[in-house]
């Protein structure tokens, strides 16, 4: 048995880009641990910088992700393209502005529903995030600054581990076998189930310089589950939530 606090929220319009997306700005399903990171920042007031060496480093914190969303929309951005080549042309009066336009589109979720369980071996910890969730020093987002959430609950819970339990809707770390969920597979024949496959993507866990122009500088293999339940074969063990009727592991 584990003790949680367990956040449960609802954004408008939240994004968490994959970063191997340029001119298409495609979206996670669910928010990966850097962005629920972000969102402790916020609460507690922390910048990027100490956020990303005093809790992501050195592991402070493990959560759990569960969530889905209402839909997808597509938001399409301008942007201005500086180049030294521009620049240099319009020095000279070649060009009329010193950069390019392009086009790019936002991959956005709407009507999301999210329920973050945070795992703090340090009580003191513990009550610092409780305090800064009630009383946030600046406005909690998840995805960029201005994705807000309204938290619907906020409380301490204890759960325990169970195994064989089918995932949805949540995020494990991967790589690892799993098998599908036949009796799923069999009530949605006929439907088009690549829609809600889960899928493996590379995360960054960790930046350098986060406060500027960041890098990556580690990285983790997350299995992001949609409807198409899965069991983990190897690691099926979860902390099951009874009020909630679903299954979820630490990331």
């Amino acid at each position: 048995m584990a003790t949680f606090i367990k956040l449960k929220c609802r954004g408008s319009i939240n994004s968490f880009r994959q970063a191997d997306f340029h001119t298409y700005h495609k979206t996670l399903p669910l928010p990966p641990k850097t962005t629920v990171a972000g969102m402790i920042g916020a609460a507690l007031g922390l910048s990027p910088q100490v956020v990303n060496d005093e809790w992501l480093k050195p592991a402070r914190f493990q959560v759990g992700i569960v969530g889905k969303a209402g839909g997808k929309a597509n938001d399409l951005w301008q942007i201005r393209k500086y180049e030294g080549k521009t620049m240099k042309a319009f020095e000279k009066g070649e060009v009329p502005a010193p950069y390019k336009t392009a086009v790019i589109v936002r991959e956005l979720l709407f009507g999301s529903s999210f329920c973050l369980y945070f795992f703090l071996p340090d009580e003191t910890d513990k009550e610092l995030l409780i305090k800064g969730l009630l009383l946030p020093k600046w406005a909690l987002s998840l995805g960029r600054e201005d994705e807000l959430i309204r938290i619907e609950q906020l409380k301490e819970v204890e759960l325990t581990t169970v195994d064989g339990h089918f995932f949805k809707h949540t995020v494990i770390k991967y790589p690892q076998e799993y098998e599908l969920d036949k009796d799923f597979m069999e009530e949605s024949a006929g439907k088009n189930l690549m829609a809600s496959a889960p899928t493996a993507q590379r995360v960054p866990t960790s930046f350098s310089n986060p406060g500027y122009a960041r890098e990556a500088e580690s990285f983790e293999h997350y299995l992001f589950i949609s409807d198409f339940p899965l069991r983990p074969i190897n690691n099926s063990a979860g902390f099951f939530d009874p009020e909630e009727n679903w299954v979820f592991q630490l990331i």
